[in-house]
């Protein structure tokens, strides 16, 4: 019976030892009813400005490869970002600048295979064939803007559009939206001319301290130069003193620059190295930036702090702040000649003819000898403004009116799929595209049809390449209840039904805000058109029993309930750089803990 017995437990033994290995490799796998297949983290930033680990964010991602693999998440989406973005592959040249460009890369990609963690790249927004061809970014007309020959050059008219810009004559025009607070005032005391500039400080309850004027004199389809002089005391970088002007609504930005709060100005034709920005103590300073009006007959200005409890301390002075019209400021041609340079004469009879009778220059015309325009002429000059800084610096899409838009955009694809060794997955950066279909050359048609133009045809020159491609996309340029909206920023058109151009086998990621029920109908709406879909969750909001993880879960089980299939994915999703994957373990255990279907119990 001993031998029996010891028989059976080295039987037992053998079973176990040759099972343990089995129960080891299934433990990876989701031990969950209904678990969600794709678990993601979301990172975007520059891996490669330094050799491997001398890198902050290339450690990061390493690290996170291994919490991912510890919390039970499949998937790092790589948003890479700055000089070590996947454009930087469009232009070898540019590529060879960055060393550590490709070894860091090949060390993320091993170290992901090791770790079976798979890299989802994140890109191919509408601004990426801006990198290799600049002509390409959306530019918006400016029509009949005057010039005046002086000297056998045109240059603009360039009326001032403002009254009393020195705040000398106590305009009603001007409103100082928190005076009563006393935290925007006119100030008797500082001055950069005259007597008087207008003061942004904290005295009161309020935490803003704005000026606002409205701009009705101000003609569609024109370029502008706003410039105005600021003065600082004790000022705070985060004190978001900016500059904003909207449509009549204040919901529709014609210029509200990402980038730069303050505007991105320009000297000489070129744009400045830097955004505008202030110095904690400085003495007046001139700033200036281009704008343009768009379809709008009357649009507003806004400028001041909306973070002036940052301004204990601290003291914002603003004086002669004036616009004036330009005419060829940052001007956009294409070859194609899709965007011409018109010069008529004053009275629109006579139609001048480009290099006969003017060259085009910078901000201003040049006259050939044999020209036929005479001195003092008063001439009306149409072209095309470059949309580059008008809602960021980076990120202004294309055009999409031209094949070249999407080569490029295969070309960008091919070399991530050699640099990330064949992914099966492709993260497509449609998000929040501020600055669409001004271009003519693909007729009078509304935004919504022109993206789904684009995104349409987008797709489908990836997929004749990688036919077994599986493809994501951003919710909202898509989304009825974010910005697929009749009026949606410095866009040309309703952008309604551009959610038509979408495969439907293209998966949604959304990131829809504004509460559970929001989110819920979103979650319902592109279920009805047919989408899978995955949440992005957390965005920075780390009270995770009633904040933006809590709300997504509760909208995804009421959408379930409701009918809603195919949500079988969810991104931590983080935009505070390094310092933004603090959660990631918590979110993983919040999932665990109160929805444990949904995430591997480990």
């Amino acid at each position: 019976m001993e031998m029996k017995k010891t028989a059976v437990w080295t039987a037992l033994a053998l079973l176990c030892a040759g099972v343990l290995p089995v129960l080891s490799a299934n433990a990876a796998a989701p031990a969950c009813t209904n678990c969600f297949e794709k678990r993601w983290i979301y990172y975007g930033g520059n891996i490669t400005a330094a050799a491997s680990t001398a890198d902050a964010s290339f450690n990061k991602v390493i690290e996170l490869i291994h919490v991912a693999k510890a919390e039970g998440y499949n998937g790092i989406a790589l948003n890479a970002g700055g000089s070590g973005s996947y454009v930087a592959m469009l232009n070898p040249a540019t590529a060879a600048k960055y060393p550590n460009y490709f070894p860091n890369f090949a060390l993320v990609v091993q170290t992901a295979k090791d770790n079976g963690i798979e890299l989802i790249p994140v890109g191919g927004g509408p601004e990426v064939p801006v990198s290799a061809a600049p002509d390409l970014i959306e530019a918006l007309p400016t029509i009949d803007t005057p010039f005046i020959v002086q000297g056998r050059r045109a240059v603009p008219v360039g009326l001032s559009a403002i009254d009393d810009p020195g705040f000398e004559n106590s305009s009603p025009a001007w409103e100082l939206f928190e005076k009563t607070a006393g935290n925007s005032v006119v100030d008797n005391t500082v001055a950069h001319t005259g007597q008087r500039s207008i003061k942004f400080s904290k005295a009161g309850d309020s935490n803003m301290a704005r000026l606002h004027r409205k701009l009705s004199n101000l003609r569609p389809n024109t370029a502008y130069r706003a410039s105005f002089w600021v003065k600082t005391e004790n000022y705070h970088p985060d004190a978001a003193f900016r500059i904003q002007i909207t449509d009549p609504t204040a919901k529709a930005p014609m210029y509200s620059n990402a980038n730069a709060g303050l505007g991105w100005g320009t000297q000489n034709g070129a744009w400045n190295g830097s955004g505008n920005t202030l110095a904690g103590t400085q003495d007046w300073k001139q700033y200036n930036l281009d704008f343009n009006t768009g379809n709008n007959p009357l649009t507003y200005l806004y400028i001041g702090s909306w973070k002036v409890n940052l301004l204990q301390a601290g003291a914002v002075w603003l004086d002669d702040l004036d616009i004036k019209q330009i005419g060829l400021a940052h001007t956009i041609r294409r070859n194609p000649a899709t965007l011409p340079v018109t010069v008529k004469s004053e009275d629109g009879s006579i139609t001048y003819v480009e290099s006969l009778d003017y060259v085009v220059g910078t901000e201003a015309l040049n006259l050939p000898a044999q020209s036929s325009i005479g001195e003092g002429a008063i001439l009306h000059v149409s072209a095309y403004q470059s949309a580059q800084n008008m809602t960021s610096m980076w990120s202004t899409p294309a055009s999409a009116c031209y094949q070249k838009f999407f080569d490029i955009q295969k070309q960008y694809y091919d070399n991530i799929h050699g640099l990330l060794d064949g992914p099966t997955k492709f993260f497509l950066y449609y998000d929040e595209n501020r600055v669409l279909n001004w271009d003519p050359a693909c007729g009078n048609i509304t935004a919504g049809k022109y993206l789904a133009h684009m995104i349409e045809k987008h797709q489908e020159t990836l997929l004749q390449a990688y036919p077994n491609l599986e493809l994501y996309v951003w919710n909202d340029m898509f989304d009825p209840k974010m910005n697929a909206i009749p009026k949606y920023w410095a866009v040309n058109g309703d952008v309604s039904n551009s959610w038509e151009g979408l495969k439907t086998t293209t998966v949604i990621v959304n990131w829809s805000d504004e509460g559970t029920a929001k989110r819920k109908a979103s979650l319902e709406f592109f279920h009805g058109l047919g989408h899978r879909q995955m949440i992005a969750g957390y965005y920075d909001d780390s009270a995770l029993d009633t904040g933006n993880v809590h709300s997504w879960m509760e909208a995804l089980a009421q959408a379930e309930s409701n009918g809603v299939t195919g949500v079988n994915g969810f991104m931590y999703t983080a935009w505070r750089g390094n310092a933004g994957y603090a959660d990631v373990k918590a979110v993983a255990d919040y999932i665990k803990r109160h929805y444990p279907q949904r995430w591997p119990q480990q």
